[in-house]
């Protein structure tokens, strides 16, 4: 490629744009100085010239391809043979290729699976399991598939529907599917970002709260103006949809209402793309301030909204109305303002209607629905008022299983509720029966009333709560879950029965520690008083502090419990973390005879990563079998390196069918740094990662064991940018040749305008630090250098490690020899600084890209430039080369990524994926994957797609061909109304146009009308029938064309009623308005042919007396000629036809005087005979 450089451009300022300022230059080293509290990067001031830059707008048109020329077929193609034959060999060709390795030019990619932010925090509710569902309201089994599967989650003002078995953002409540092949995400959706707007510009239909029915059809949520909707998730499909295929069975479904009843047929929840369709309005809320907690009944048939303002209302799901309002009661310490609720949990049963409330001043209010049901004014009073906290309760929870409480639906059982004041009590609850005490007033009334065998004294219920015990667990208690019988690990051995009994009453807890605790109680005997009922709760599991998720990253926010699992039936518990992760964390019997009970993590969802500065991709080398699987190491805006892993990820066996999808997982986390990480390279041998960050430090990383082996300290500023020595084999080098610089190296920029270099010890010491326990190794730098004078955005080692590049905000790139830091050469061209530079893999070729919205390639010989890329619309962040070395990829802050071809100097392909700056770009080692991160949190996958593509294009061609060859056989044949159908399928307007005539010249000789026409209308689907109208449309704008027009609408509205192709058909209205203007002229004209046409035989009529008193053939002619209206003669005129006029007298020789300038002659009706004679 460098041999063979063209000529350079004599002018690059009509590449790129002017620079502006200093001052925009040195804006747009803010990568390197992001203040943690603040969003990615930005780059420098790239949009503030757009305006002034008509050149490279006009260079993007010319240099932007249109992506459907590759896949045009031209209609005439197929009629050379020859040149089918050579396209035939070349695809046959290219069809032999090896499957494996990636075409030599790429030309399409399509994205494979995207990460996108799916939880910034706030409520979460995960699907009910068929088994868990204990509805009274409607459904039934058959309505629950164990495939539906996912997760709901708050997405700043939308709710987002997860895939449980991937973790993938499948759609939102409000915006539906979220990317899908480019289509990302619009900017309206990222209102986690614009917290700090005021209220007044705050979306009213942002969802405040919400709840997930026990059906998993039906969500009730609450939005910010305080509007109670209840939206479907599940939408049905009705026969009667499908009806257009088949008449027969449109009747069917229509006469007969059953067949839906029997046999309802649901979309899954997972399946659907469309936002939910909201069911129901319930109307405004009530509530004064916004509404946080909702809660369903497990009937289905009730749920409870709560608010700030304390308030509690009870709606009813089939009538559509609030049933109670429950108000905060008064506390002697309590002040205004602290009744907020904070929890809302019904009993877990069907049958009863009792509710508890938690609120902020840490009273609990316990509601009984039924109990005085009969009673108005002590309706909506709560049955007990619990004041023990001492702040907000976050969890109660229910246990019938102890205490007597199986067959009572008021009181009876253990209640157990947990706080931010650390401790969690148990309460025993009592159910007694009490007759009602009479006034001195109505004593009198009720003794006359006994007198004369009045009723019975009334008998009431009274439910009361006592505290037993209180257990302090010193932290902050944010989720609490009881573990009934049915959802923990089985004892089947005598250490595990003494470990943890079926009777024994099991709790889990999570706080503000970040670990996950199981605590047990063992149930006693009544009969030795009620502190004897159930024992005091001891520890039973502690999360092990590496899966935990520490006090120090900000604990856990809420725990719940859910059969969501991909390798395993049971119920597991699921930690959402403060960063806004998901653990699912499985208890499993483990150690010697299984006598230790553990947590086990079994997967996570990672909510929402923050900005992607920095990504790298870690060969898999030696393992054939896993060429699909990468491991990408990803930068966030964090001190933090997680690692996640793309494979197949298998949905729950639960479900029937079972599908693989392409998702990314978390697999670790790499914690060591104390200010946020900038950048991250990986070693080629798979084994070691390097990584930058704003702490001044470089750390080295073993990713098998995820342990820091070494630290490298000595810049005074933050670390941009960090680049790990290319070639594979000095990794197994050590000893003494590794000392002496044979061996591996880190190279490493900072702000500080210094370059230095890091050798690693041999691999016989990397490997000692892997395996033992020393800690934290120092590295020390072997060769520094002043490199820049503005901050260095990067740094590239040469694949055979004998140059190292960087690129600075100076506008160049300096080459350096590996071994002393020399300077090599300056590549100096850009207008603005060097955001990326890149070795190619097999040429002696740079890469840089600029914040001039330009690539350029140069030559490492004489630094020289060789190409220049225009395309992109603002700063280009990142490029890459592909594995051949014959393309580029790269990133923007316009959020595309571009494909480029360094022979022709074009654009192949543009992805969009992004809706910001795409900071991170990375290519899998074997080409097949390529890896995205930008400032909108998503990490998008894209794969090549050119080899796809091409075999789409060759077997349309193959079965155009055939289609081809099949309508000209019909044709020969005469066989028009088959050629007529594969015609239009062909898409081809000409043959169409070719067949129709043909059928109505052989209807108009039969006689027949437009029967056939008429029969094919009967068959055409609605896209086919739209298709015809907008051929309809085009022929009609040409008069030779306008007969068969007319007679295809004819047919198509003496076919369809009018009232049908306004409703059931959309766009057919606006199609006919369209030939509705031609019709109209062309009826004109053929009014104005009929018109001139008796003009014509008023000159053959004349022309008849010519000869004289020969009148042979005239008679005959007069005979055969028929007027409209008879000819009359009035005082020397003749008048045909009522709308043809002749005035003068009828000559007879050739001696009469026939140009009288009084004889006139006109075409249209005449008003009156006066009007005639005086014109």
């Amino acid at each position: 490629m460098a041999r063979q450089r063209p000529k350079q451009p004599q002018n690059d300022e009509e590449m790129a744009p002017s620079s502006s300022a200093e001052s925009s230059e040195e804006e747009s080293s803010e990568k390197l100085i992001v203040e943690e509290s603040s969003s990615a990067p930005s780059s420098e001031n790239d949009d503030s010239d757009d305006d002034s830059d008509e050149q490279m707008e006009d260079a993007n048109q010319t240099t932007e391809p249109m992506k459907t020329n590759d896949g045009d077929i031209d209609d005439d193609s197929s009629d050379d043979d020859d040149d089918d034959d050579t396209d035939d060999e070349n695809q046959d060709n290219a069809a032999n290729a090896p499957v494996d390795s990636p075409p030599p030019i790429s030309k399409s990619w399509a994205a494979l699976t995207t990460h996108s932010p799916c939880y910034t925090g706030g409520t979460v509710a995960f699907s009910h399991a068929p088994t868990m569902v204990t509805t009274a309201a409607s459904t039934t089994s058959e309505e629950h598939p164990s495939s539906q599967h996912f997760i709901l989650a708050q997405r700043g003002g939308d709710v987002s529907i997860i895939e449980a078995s991937t973790g993938l953002l499948l759609r939102t409540v409000r915006k539906g599917k979220m990317f899908q092949g480019g289509h990302g995400l619009s900017n309206d959706d990222n209102e986690d970002e614009d917290d700090d707007d005021d209220e007044e510009t705050m979306d009213a239909e942002a969802i405040t709260a919400f709840a997930l029915s026990p059906n998993n059809m039906d969500l009730v949520a609450v939005t910010r103006s305080h509007l109670v909707r209840k939206f479907s998730l599940a939408v049905p499909d009705v026969v009667v949809e499908d009806s257009t295929k088949d008449g027969k069975q449109a009747k069917k479904s229509k006469d007969g209402k059953e067949i839906v009843k029997e046999k309802p047929s649901l979309q899954s929840v997972t399946s659907i793309t469309d936002p939910a369709k909201v069911a129901f309005s319930f109307g405004k809320s009530g509530h004064s301030l916004p509404v946080t907690k909702v809660a369903f009944h497990p009937s289905g048939i009730f749920f409870a909204t709560g608010s700030v303002d304390g308030l509690v209302k009870i709606w009813d799901v089939r009538n559509g109305y609030a049933t109670h309002a429950l108000h905060p009661t008064s506390s002697s310490n309590g002040g205004r303002g602290r009744y907020a609720v904070s929890c809302i949990e019904w009993r877990p049963t069907a049958t009863s209607l009792v509710l508890a409330i938690g609120r902020e001043d840490g009273s609990i209010s316990i509601h009984d629905l039924l109990l005085n049901a009969h009673d108005t004014k002590t309706a909506s009073l709560p049955v007990a008022v619990l004041r023990d906290h001492l702040s907000a309760v976050t969890c109660v929870a229910w246990s019938s299983e102890v205490g007597g409480a199986t067959n009572s639906k008021h009181g009876g059982g253990i209640f157990f509720s947990s706080g931010r004041d650390s401790v969690i009590n148990t309460w025993f609850i009592s159910e007694e029966e009490v007759k009602e005490t009479d006034t001195p007033k109505r004593k009198k009334k009720k003794a006359n009333r006994d007198d004369n065998g009045g009723q019975q004294p009334k008998i009431s219920i009274q439910v009361s709560y006592r505290r037993i015990r209180t257990l302090p667990v010193y932290e902050q208690v944010e989720g609490m879950v009881l573990l009934s019988r049915k959802f923990r690990p089985t004892s089947e051995t005598k250490d595990q029965q003494e470990m943890l009994d079926k009777k024994d009453v099991v709790l889990a807890t999570c706080g503000t520690k970040g670990s996950v605790r199981l605590w047990k109680a063992t149930p006693g005997n009544r009969d030795g008083g009620i502190q004897n009922v159930i024992s005091d709760l001891a520890p039973l599991v502690v999360q092990s502090d590496d899966e935990a998720f520490g006090e120090e990253n900000g604990g856990y926010s809420s725990l719940h419990l859910t059969s969501l699992s991909t390798t395993h039936l049971s119920p597991m518990l699921v930690a959402v973390d403060a960063e806004h992760n998901m653990s699912f964390l499985r208890m499993q019997w483990t150690g010697d005879g299984g006598s230790t009970l553990e947590f086990v993590t079994d997967r996570a969802i990672v909510g929402h990563n923050g900005e992607i500065l920095d990504l790298s991709v870690v060969p898999q080398l030696g393992n054939a079998e896993n060429k699909d699987k990468h491991t990408v190491a990803i930068a966030t805006n964090s001190s933090q390196v997680r690692i996640f892993g793309l494979g197949e990820a298998k949905e729950d066996e639960m479900g029937d069918d079972t599908q693989n999808h392409s998702a990314l997982s978390p697999r670790g986390m790499l914690d060591g740094h104390t200010a946020i990480v900038l950048s991250i390279d990986a070693s080629p041998c798979g084994r070691y990662l390097a990584t930058a960050s704003k702490d001044k430090t470089m750390r080295l990383w073993h990713i098998p064991s995820q342990k820091c082996l070494g630290v490298a300290t000595g810049h005074t500023e933050a670390i941009g940018s960090v680049a790990l020595s290319n070639k594979i084999g000095c990794y197994d080098v050590g000893g003494k040749a590794a000392e002496n610089g044979a061996g591996a190296f880190v190279v490493t920029a900072s702000k500080d305008r210094t370059l230095k270099v890091w050798p690693l010890p041999g691999s016989a010491m990397l490997t000692r630090w892997a395996d033992g326990k020393d800690g934290e190794n120092p590295l020390d730098a072997r060769l520094s250098a002043r490199a820049h004078e503005k901050d260095i955005n990067i740094v590239s080692v040469a694949p055979n490690d004998s140059l190292i590049a960087t690129g600075s905000q100076d506008k160049t790139v300096k080459l350096w020899r590996s071994t002393d830091l020399a300077l090599h050469g300056t590549l100096k061209g850009h207008k603005r600084g060097i955001w990326d530079c890149q070795f190619s893999p097999h040429d002696r070729v740079v890469a840089t890209a600029s914040g001039d919205k330009t690539l350029k390639l140069w030559s490492t010989a004489d630094c020289s430039c060789v190409r220049t890329f225009q395309g992109h619309m603002a700063g280009v962040l990142r490029v890459r080369f592909l594995g051949t070395g014959l393309q580029l990829l790269s990133s923007g802050s316009d959020g595309l990524i571009k494909l480029w071809t360094i022979r022709t100097n074009e654009c192949e392909s543009t992805m969009d994926g992004h809706d910001d700056k795409v900071w991170a770009l990375d290519l899998s080692p074997c080409g097949t994957a390529l890896f995205s991160g930008g400032a909108d949190s998503k990490i998008a996958v894209w794969r090549d797609t050119t080899k796809e593509k091409d075999d789409e294009v060759r077997e349309a061609e193959e079965q155009n061909i055939m289609m081809e060859q099949s309508l000209s056989n019909h044709l020969r044949h005469k066989n028009y109304e088959k050629a007529l159908e594969i015609a239009i399928e062909l898409d081809k307007p000409h043959q169409v146009l070719r067949v129709l005539t043909e059928i109505v010249e052989k209807d108009t000789k039969n006689s027949r009308g437009i029967e056939t026409l008429q029969k094919h209308v009967a068959k055409w689907s609605p896209d086919r029938l739209k298709q015809m109208l907008k051929y309809c449309r085009e022929w009609n704008t040409r008069a030779r064309n306008s007969h068969i027009a007319m007679l295809v609408v004819k047919a198509v509205v003496t076919t369809i009623p009018a009232a049908k192709l306004a409703s059931s058909y959309e766009g057919v209205p606006e199609i006919l308005a369209g030939i509705a203007p031609y019709a109209e002229r062309h009826f004109d004209r053929l009014d104005r042919m009929v018109g001139d046409s008796y003009l014509l035989d008023f000159t053959l009529f004349s022309m008849g007396s010519l000869h004289g008193s020969n009148n042979e053939g005239y008679a005959e002619w007069a005979e055969r000629s028929k007027y409209v209206l008879p000819p009359k003669e009035a005082e020397g005129k003749i008048q045909i036809g009522g709308s043809l006029i002749v005035g003068g007298k009828t000559n007879t020789g050739y001696g009469s005087d026939s140009s009288d300038d009084d004889d006139v002659v006109t075409i249209g009706d005449s008003d009156t005979e006066a009007s005639s004679d005086g014109s």
